[in-house]
């Protein structure tokens, strides 16, 4: 729960021009942009890696309702394969005409005091990156996006 609230606290959606896309289809598109800083001190409260991508969906439903307990974007850690969900902010219904889709660019801030962390057989530092996909209202999983590294120093 906590995670969700920092993920979802931090998440920033910024909806681009609406527009008819006609190859895109209904699962979502995500296109990874880059990440930065790709360096960070383990559980620096004053250290967050900015992880940018777009998303395109041709019927524009992304952003499922939180209380229905299905989420949106899935970051996957590559040290411990753990997939962790989130969810995107709530999108105003006026910004999304049905029919046309929507792009979008997306930041998410990643706290190195929360999840960037040395491992105890890493003490000296560590190496991660991240593999992300969205799904969309209907259900449809996007393609998977992998990061660049993300270096974690003691």
């Amino acid at each position: 729960m906590r995670s969700y609230l920092v993920l979802m606290a931090t998440a920033t959606l910024i909806l681009g021009a609406c527009k008819k896309k006609a190859n895109i289809g209904t699962s979502p598109i995500i296109t990874y942009q880059r990440l930065v800083p790709n360096t960070v001190q383990s559980g620096s409260a004053k250290d967050t890696v900015n992880i940018i991508f777009t998303i395109q969906d041709g019927d524009g439903d992304i952003g499922n309702d939180p209380q229905t307990g299905v989420h949106d974007i899935y970051l996957k850690d590559s040290r411990s394969n753990q997939e962790n969900p989130y969810f995107l902010p709530t999108i105003p219904s006026d910004a999304i005409t049905p029919g046309e889709g929507i792009n979008a660019a997306c930041t998410l801030r990643v706290y190195a005091s929360l999840f960037l962390l040395l491992r105890p057989d890493h003490p000296d530092g560590d190496t991660l990156d991240y593999e992300i996909y969205v799904k969309d209202k209907a259900g449809h999983k996007s393609n998977v996006i992998k990061t660049d590294k993300i270096y974690i120093t003691p």
